[in-house]
């Protein structure tokens, strides 16, 4: 019971003695002007000596705009071939497509002694008349015949400039023909824009008329088919056959076009 209340009055003692302490060096810090406050700084900072050289800092400055710079190179370069795959891709594809515009041409036609350049249109102007591509810089001429890949007359050049020509097709009001059919009757052929007038200059024609073709006759390279005026109305008047075609079949910016000449 004793030792229980020594123990406890040490305790009180250690309390007083350690407010005591704290109220002294309190009063000894306000009239000392704080010195014992201003010895104890508010924050630490930790200093180091350790020095980064500034070559090596010139070095690791001048790496990463190096590979920066890389980099943007890697990313042109790579933007570049893309660019070129694509190219190619389209003229891939424009390959196959004039392979396969060629196959059907040649399964169509029965002269292989000609030369078939392909064309396509460009344009349309306003007088109906197509702008085609290729021109003196082929050696065409005015006249030149111009056939599908079905081996069919579609028109002729009626200009021809250095690059391009200009297309007498069907839809011209320009276009203006001559033909023969199996048995050599020739036949007259012009255009409204909407429809094809074809019509015979010889008389005494007792035979229902067929297919109608070009010929060395009036210039044409070869013979090369036109119209089968078979399925239509044939009129006689003095023994002379008018038939009339509706044009039904346009031109597009998508139509395989052929041009044939002399090797």
């Amino acid at each position: 019971m004793r030792n229980s209340q020594v123990v406890g009055v040490r305790k009180y003692v250690v309390y007083f003695l350690f407010i005591f302490l704290s109220g002294l060096l309190s009063v000894v810090d306000y009239f000392s002007n704080k010195t014992l406050s201003n010895f104890i700084p508010d924050q630490v900072n930790v200093i180091s000596n350790i020095q980064i050289p500034d070559r090596f800092l010139q070095n690791e400055l001048s790496n990463l705009y190096s590979n920066k710079a890389d980099l943007v190179a890697e990313n042109i370069r790579l933007k570049e071939e893309l660019t070129n795959l694509r190219v190619l891709y389209i003229e891939n594809q424009e390959l196959q497509d004039n392979i396969e515009s060629y196959e059907d041409l040649i399964k169509n036609i029965t002269n292989f002694d000609l030369t078939y350049y392909a064309t396509s249109l460009i344009l349309k102007n306003s007088t109906d008349e197509y702008l085609i591509s290729g021109g003196r810089d082929y050696n065409f001429k005015p006249g030149d015949l111009v056939i599908n890949e079905k081996g069919y007359i579609v028109g002729y050049l009626g200009e021809v400039f250095n690059d391009y020509s200009i297309l007498e097709s069907f839809n011209s009001t320009n276009f203006n023909f001559r033909a023969l059919d199996s048995n050599n009757n020739i036949f007259e052929v012009k255009s409204n824009g909407k429809e094809l007038i074809f019509s015979s200059l010889e008389s005494s024609l007792n035979l229902k008329v067929n297919i109608l073709f070009s010929d060395v006759t009036f210039g044409h390279i070869n013979k090369f088919p036109l119209v089968d005026l078979e399925p239509y109305e044939q009129t006689t008047l003095n023994n002379k056959i008018t038939v009339i075609v509706p044009i039904e079949e346009i031109l597009t910016f998508q139509s395989k076009l052929f041009i044939p000449k002399s090797k």
